[in-house]
This record gives C-alpha cells, sequence and structure tokens, in this order.
C-alpha cells in the first residue's frame, strides 16, 4: 500500500511538473478589424496608425493571407471556438440570445471548446470582453460565454463586456443628414468622444487583463481577452480623430460599375445612404480612428506581459473575427465572401521567437486552436476542422491549401448561401440557390473588379476550386452549361448582372 502511495504521489508530482512548465496563453480578438492594420497595409492611400501591433508582428509570425471561417461575428466566432467550421455545424448569420445558443446545434452539442480543451490540461481560463459573441450596454446585453468554462470572466460571463458610453447626441445625429433614413437607428453611428481613454469600456477590459498579468498563478493560464473596437460604433476619444484630419482621408479604391458582374449583397442602401449624405471621408475617419484606439489597448496589454514574469513563457495570438468593407463594392459593412470582409490579421509568437517572419500562404482562423494545441504540446483533438499551422511557423513558405469561408445572406429579398475558396493566387466563390459563380485572379486584380469564372481560359482554375468546396459540400452539383438567375453570360465570358444600375455619387 505504501509503496501504491508513493507511485501515485510520484506521477502526480511528474504531471504537475509538466502542467508548470507549459506555456501560458495570451488569446487576444479585435472585433471587426480589417487588413488595414499597418502591417498589413491594406489601404493603398492611407497608412492606419497601429504602432503596437506592428511591433508584435515584427516579433512574430505574421499570416498575410488569412481569412475567416465566416464573415460575421457570431458565426466567425463559433466556429473558430469550437473548431468546427459552420458550414458543417449549420451555425450561420448572427445568433442572438442571453446563452451559447450554438450549443442547439447537434453538431457542437458536446464538441470541447478552445478554454474547454485548456481546462481539461490544467490551465486557468481567464476571460474578458468579446470573445464569444455578445452585445454589450447600453444596448440589451447578451452573451453566448459558457460560464462553466472559465475560472473568471470579467465582468461576467452573462454581461462579458462593460458598460460603454456614448458621443453626444448632436455629434453622432448631426442635424445636416438625414436621421429619419439612417441605417440602424441608433446603433450605426460614428464621432468623437470628448473623454480620455480610461472612460472606455475596452480600458477596462484591458485593465483586468493587465491585473491578471501581474498576478501569481500557480499553473498556466488562458487570457482570452477581447475588444470592442473597431466595431461600430465608430465612437472612440477625440484624440484619435485628431490623428486623421478630415481634409486628409483617402477614400478606398473604388468602382462604381464593380457590381455588374457579381452579386448583389443586399446592403448597397445603406453605401447609398451614406454618400447621398456626404459621410464617406467621416466614416473612414472614424474607423481609422477607431482602429487605432484598439490598437493602444492592445499596446497596453502587450506592455503589461512584457514587464511581467510571464512574458518568456508565453505564446500570443492576435486575431481579428472578419474583416469590412469601407465603400468598396458598394458596401460598408462585413457580411459578403470578397477578400476585404474575409482577409483578417494573423498573428501568432511563441517565447522562442527572436525576430518575425510571414507567411503568404492562404490559413483559416480555423487554424488557431489546432495550432495551440500543438505549440502546448498536446495531441489535436478529433473534431478539429482546422489544421496546426506549427509546420509554418517553423517555414514560412510551406505549404498549406485553400481555405473557405462561408456565410448565409439577403440577396434580392432572398436568403442566399454562398462559399468562397482562397487559394494562394485565386478567390472562388459558388451561390448554390442562383447557380452562380465568380473568379478573381489576386496575381493581377486585388481589388476584385474583374470576375473571370466564366471566361474559357479559366476553366481547370474552376474546376480545382470547385473540388475543394466539394469536400466541405459534397451534395453540391454544378450545372453544365451552368444558367444562374439574373446573370447574363456572354460567349466570352463576360458577365452581366440583369437590371444593374451604377449608385450615383
Amino acid at each position: 500500500m505504501i509503496k501504491f502511495i508513493l507511485v501515485c504521489l510520484l506521477n502526480w508530482a511528474f504531471l504537475s511538473g509538466l502542467i508548470a512548465q507549459s506555456p501560458n496563453i495570451l488569446f487576444i480578438a479585435v472585433d471587426d478589424m480589417n487588413d488595414w492594420v499597418g502591417f498589413m497595409d491594406g489601404h493603398p492611400g492611407m497608412k492606419i496608425a497601429t504602432p503596437n501591433i506592428d511591433r508584435l508582428a515584427k516579433q512574430s509570425m505574421v499570416f498575410t493571407n488569412a481569412h475567416t471561417p465566416s464573415p460575421a461575428c457570431a458565426p466567425a466566432r463559433a466556429a473558430i471556438l469550437t473548431g468546427v467550421h459552420h458550414i458543417r455545424s449549420g451555425v450561420e448569420n448572427v445568433h442572438w440570445g442571453d446563452k451559447p445558443l450554438w450549443r442547439n446545434f447537434p453538431a457542437l452539442k458536446d464538441v470541447e471548446t478552445v478554454e474547454q480543451f485548456f481546462k481539461r490540461q490544467g490551465y486557468k481560463t481567464l476571460g474578458a470582453g468579446k470573445i464569444y459573441h455578445s452585445q454589450a450596454p447600453p444596448w440589451s446585453p447578451t452573451s453566448q460565454v459558457e460560464p462553466e468554462n472559465w475560472d473568471f470572466y470579467y465582468p461576467s460571463p452573462y454581461i462579458s463586456h462593460p458598460y460603454q458610453i456614448r458621443a453626444p447626441q448632436e455629434v453622432i445625429f448631426p442635424d445636416h443628414v438625414e436621421n429619419s433614413t439612417r441605417p440602424g437607428g441608433g446603433w450605426w453611428t460614428w464621432g468623437p468622444l470628448a473623454v480620455e481613454d480610461n472612460k472606455m469600456a475596452d480600458y477596462h477590459v484591458v485593465d483586468w487583463a493587465r491585473y491578471q498579468l501581474r498576478q501569481n498563478h500557480d499553473r498556466p493560464f488562458f487570457l482570452a481577452v477581447g475588444t470592442w473596437k473597431p466595431h461600430d460604433p465608430w465612437e472612440v476619444p477625440q484624440k484619435y480623430f485628431d490623428m486623421y484630419p478630415l481634409d486628409s482621408i483617402q477614400l478606398p479604391p473604388y468602382q462604381p460599375d464593380d457590381l455588374k458582374d457579381a452579386v448583389d449583397h443586399g446592403r448597397r442602401w445603406i453605401y447609398q445612404w451614406v454618400v447621398d449624405n456626404d459621410q464617406w471621408r467621416e466614416v473612414v475617419q472614424s474607423y481609422a480612428a477607431s482602429i487605432t484606439f484598439a490598437d493602444a489597448m492592445v499596446g497596453r496589454l502587450l506592455d503589461q506581459l512584457e514587464s511581467s514574469k510571464y512574458g518568456d513563457n508565453t505564446i500570443i495570438v492576435l486575431w481579428a473575427d472578419h474583416g469590412m468593407h469601407m465603400g468598396e463594392k458598394d458596401n460598408i459593412e462585413k457580411f459578403t465572401l470578397w477578400e476585404r470582409s474575409t482577409r483578417v490579421p494573423l498573428i501568432v509568437k511563441t517565447p522562442d521567437m527572436s525576430k518575425g517572419a510571414a507567411c503568404d500562404q492562404p490559413v483559416s482562423l480555423m487554424d488557431m486552436y489546432p495550432t495551440l494545441v500543438e505549440l502546448a504540446g498536446h495531441a489535436l483533438p478529433d473534431h478539429l476542422d482546422g489544421r496546426s499551422l506549427v509546420p509554418q511557423l517553423e517555414d514560412p513558405s510551406a505549404l498549406t491549401g485553400p481555405v473557405v469561408s462561408s456565410y448565409r445572406f439577403s440577396s434580392a429579398n432572398k436568403k442566399v448561401s454562398g462559399h468562397a475558396v482562397r487559394s494562394k493566387d485565386f478567390r472562388y466563390i459558388y451561390y448554390p440557390e442562383i447557380d452562380f459563380e465568380e473568379l478573381y485572379d489576386h496575381r493581377s486584380d486585388p481589388q476584385e473588379y474583374a470576375n473571370i469564372a466564366y471566361h474559357p481560359e479559366f476553366k481547370s482554375v474552376i474546376v480545382e476550386h470547385r473540388r475543394t468546396l466539394s469536400k466541405w459540400l459534397p451534395e453540391i452539383l454544378w450545372q453544365e452549361p451552368s444558367d444562374p438567375v439574373g446573370f447574363t453570360i456572354s460567349n466570352d465570358g463576360t458577365v452581366q448582372r440583369d437590371g444593374f444600375e451604377i449608385i450615383k455619387q
């Protein structure tokens, strides 16, 4: 009996030692941040100030061709955190609710989320802010966090973000715009706040995380920190607006007839309101200011980690849940399957990295869960749809393969699903309900202006990308010859959307 007890104690000591040596994980989620961040240089006409994210990028592996599984908060986050792509789970569009509604989908009923996995491995799980989809006060608070998965969640797993003050009514609802027809009512607003950073909700989320980094933890931690900005409302302190004077704002690349050969995403009326009310520059200014504010919050978090005793044994992952259009393709929102909406920042830093590098292979945010598991020295769970990026961390030229994004949205008053495949050089999109395809060659057309899906010389490229999508959706049967609903295809492959009209500027 004594021998048995000694063996048990030795095993316990051995396992405790392994747990103690495991790396900590700092998991930073930034909401609605597109590729305008400095190191990605996604706005060809403007330089957006993100010195802190750029500082992290210089010390890390940056994935410059990273894409979301879905261009909307709720389905993207549910997929990323469960490891199950929503193309397989059925979690689509925006699922609201004051509880984890994603658990209602059969494929996710018993699946182990990333924080559950690390908690089972002995980690302390700490969360703050917007990790799962949530809505913050002063709006009706909702949270899809599972309380039992976290040792502590700030401010609460039931209200996952602090109260956010708003700009004055005269700032966000100025008299010179038509507020009665404003999209989104009181939500979709922008303008400066006459306050310091410490009055912002994200400041307090980061403050709590900084406090955790100053504490003595008896086991490794999985610390997830989510900022709300640059999600709308684009209302941040005045000093960030001052960095982008209105007369210096450069509008993003725009082609008036861009959608003549592409699907109507159903949100052109929002862009129409912006241009009719002469607010395009104000929107770009406000979004840029919100990005720089979010970067400042990330900087406060990184500063605390670097000055703490955990800096040398912490894996850092920074990601955004999806991108954002700022007028491109007649859209000022996300919710599309084009590059502007799916391409996101993704940065991974391991404790042994001494200098930064870049990987331009296509990767998915679905790959974060398996990457963290492998970096922490554990076997990958069987249910994961992503792939570990450890090979790319070791060799950024290591090949990956195409990645898939998916979404269901309104188009011409109908619900239309779409599925995008992003390879190294091409973006392919298929809309099954209307049997319509899009293909863009990023080597010559980075703004995705010309849909070449029906050009005969690209038939082999189409077949290759269809094959990738078929692995996810084997039930899809492409019609040959194609006869897409609502489009006319010329013999040379030119596409014309029926009834298309340019929005008047």
